[in-house]
């Protein structure tokens, strides 16, 4: 019964899965965040990430994904574009995802960008491999997995970043909610965070609460809250819950300045965990064209207090000239000369 029971979950879950995400669910701290928003694509900085992801842990067969994602900005950082490239495969069922984006950032300062960013996107879902059973009238639902039909898509996202905080809403298959006529919205499918940006030590550390919210399926919405802590931009962790008693503990380092190696694992907290099992993460990542927050804040901080010192000293130069001329010079008479003379 123990064996059996693994199996029935995870084709009710396989099966979810399958029918009701057509965007790749990863840990947002650790991957491109610009999957879910396309605004966030040069932001900053520029990555290229490989990321592979093991569900269920304790089932045969279960969920595994690659994503292959890669961004940079240009035009002096007011410009961002970038690819990503996921395959999912859930036992016998194979989900290729395809997305493009570009945007566009207003610097209005060191800290405040706005951004804007527009994605077209390709999904397809067909039978991993070919398969050796025929019928005289094929199931119509089979016929299409074994085909392939792919579908289009695009996404619209806009991200404001400050000094403090950013945050971010994007308008997700926008394509699939106007063409099916699936509602009078505009969307169905959106996807929102909230992040903290709070300087520690001197901006030598930096800690992130955050809230994101992603409904991307008529019956699939969710939402994380977390909090991540990075130190000397080298080691980051950080843990996270998720709708459903999911838990989330990430970790990463980088070294080289570049490159960064992370792992995230994904507990459910309720009675089916134990027989599934955990989700596995992990991530390998190269930065390049970095103007990170770090560096800004501190080359801002430095600037503010040499400033603040130029301006002490200035002030107690003009300070001393001032309390010397209100003295009186001091005098002493000369009785030879019968003149006083200063000393």
């Amino acid at each position: 019964m123990k064996r059996i029971l693994p199996i029935l979950l995870f084709i009710h879950l396989g099966c979810f899965h399958v029918s009701a995400q057509d965007i790749p669910l990863f840990s947002q701290k650790l991957t491109n965040s610009f999957i879910y928003n396309p605004s966030m694509a040069g932001h900053t900085f520029g990555s290229a990430t490989y990321s592979f992801r093991q569900n269920y842990s304790n089932v045969p067969g279960a969920p595994r994904s690659h994503l292959l994602s890669a961004h940079a900005p240009f035009a002096n950082y007011r410009m961002g574009a970038g690819i990503n490239i996921f395959q999912e495969e859930v036992n016998f069922i194979r989900n290729t995802y395809v997305s493009i984006a570009g945007a566009y950032h207003i610097h209005f300062d060191r800290f405040n960008i706005l951004s804007l960013g527009l994605s077209g996107e390709y999904n397809l879902t067909r039978l991993s491999g070919t398969s050796n059973t025929t019928t005289i009238s094929p199931d119509p639902v089979y016929y299409q997995l074994q085909n392939g039909d792919p579908t289009y898509d695009f996404s619209f996202g806009v991200n404001y970043q400050s000094r403090f905080w950013k945050a971010g809403f994007a308008l997700n298959r926008m394509a699939t909610s106007w063409l099916k006529k699936e509602t009078s919205n505009l969307t169905n499918y959106y996807s929102a965070y909230v992040q903290g940006l709070i300087p520690v030590r001197n901006g030598e550390d930096l800690l992130e609460p955050y809230v994101a919210l992603r409904n991307f399926s008529e019956t699939n919405d969710t939402y994380d809250i977390g909090i991540y802590y990075t130190y000397d931009a080298k080691l980051m962790g950080g843990v996270a819950v998720r709708k459903g008693n999911v838990y989330n503990v990430s970790i990463g380092y980088k070294f080289l300045k570049r490159f960064m190696v992370g792992y995230a694992r994904e507990m459910i907290g309720s009675s089916i965990g134990g027989y599934v099992g955990s989700a596995n993460e992990f991530t390998l990542r190269y930065d390049f064209n970095d103007e990170t927050y770090k560096d800004r804040f501190q080359t801002d901080y430095k600037t503010s207090k040499d400033i603040r010192k130029r301006t002490d000293f200035q002030n107690k130069r003009q300070m001393k000239k001032t309390q010397k001329g209100l003295e009186a010079p001091k005098k002493k008479f000369n009785f030879r000369k019968a003149k006083p003379v200063e000393e």
